[in-house]
C-alpha cells in the first residue's frame, strides 16, 4: 500500500476491528508501512518482516515466534526460488528447530503440511497483486494458539462474498499434524 491497493476489504476491516487479537505477523510487502496502518483498523503489537517491495525497511528478512508451546518462523519469501519453495522454507525452519513457517510473497494464501512442519501463506489482506497492480481476492489468516495446538482459520473474499475455512493442527512428538477439535 498505496502503490498497488489502499484499502482492504470493509468486512475483513469490520471482523479486525471487532477482534481482540494479542498480536500480529505481517509478512512485508507493506511499501509504506503508515499508508497499511491507515487502511487497517488499530493493531496489536507486530511482528514485521521486509518484503521485495518494503525499500529502506528497518525490519529483519526474517524472525523467530515463539507463541505459547509453538516456534513460529516469520519471513517474506523473497529469497526463495522459486517464490514459495516449502522445501527452502522446511530447511530453514528444521534448522531453526520451530514448529510453523508464516510466509509471503506469493500473495496468494496456502496452507500446507509438509514433513512434519506446518506452513502458513496468509495470501494478500490487500488483493494486491504480484506486479500487475490490478485487484485480486484478498485473503488472510488467522490463528488460535492454545499450548501445542494451532487453529487456523482462512478468510477468503472476492470483494463480493466472504468465506472462512478452519483446519486444526497439534504438535506431537517433535511434529506437527492435523485434528478434529
Amino acid at each position: 500500500m498505496p502503490t498497488r491497493r489502499d484499502v482492504i476489504p470493509k468486512e475483513f476491516f469490520r471482523h479486525i476491528e471487532e477482534t481482540d487479537y494479542d498480536l500480529a505477523l505481517v509478512t512485508g510487502d507493506l511499501v509504506r508501512e503508515e499508508s497499511m496502518r491507515t487502511a487497517m483498523p488499530p493493531l496489536p503489537p507486530c511482528h514485521f518482516v521486509v518484503g521485495n517491495m518494503d525499500y529502506g525497511s528497518r525490519y529483519n528478512f526474517h524472525e523467530e515466534v515463539q507463541i505459547e508451546e509453538l516456534g513460529f518462523l516469520l519471513l517474506h519469501g523473497t529469497q526463495l526460488r522459486p517464490r514459495g519453495n516449502i522445501e527452502q522454507i522446511w530447511q530453514m525452519a528444521t534448522r531453526m528447530n520451530l514448529d510453523v513457517g508464516v510466509h509471503g510473497h506469493t500473495h496468494k494464501a496456502e496452507i500446507k503440511l509438509h514433513q512434519g512442519r506446518l506452513f502458513l501463506n496468509p495470501g494478500t489482506i490487500s488483493g494486491a497483486t504480484g506486479g500487475w497492480g490490478g485487484k485480486d481476492d484478498a485473503t488472510f489468516i488467522e490463528l488460535e494458539v492454545t499450548g501445542i495446538t494451532l487453529k487456523v482459520h482462512l478468510f477468503h473474499t472476492d470483494w463480493s462474498i466472504v468465506k472462512k475455512s478452519e483446519i486444526c493442527f497439534t504438535k506431537e512428538d517433535a511434529i506437527m499434524i492435523p485434528y478434529r477439535d
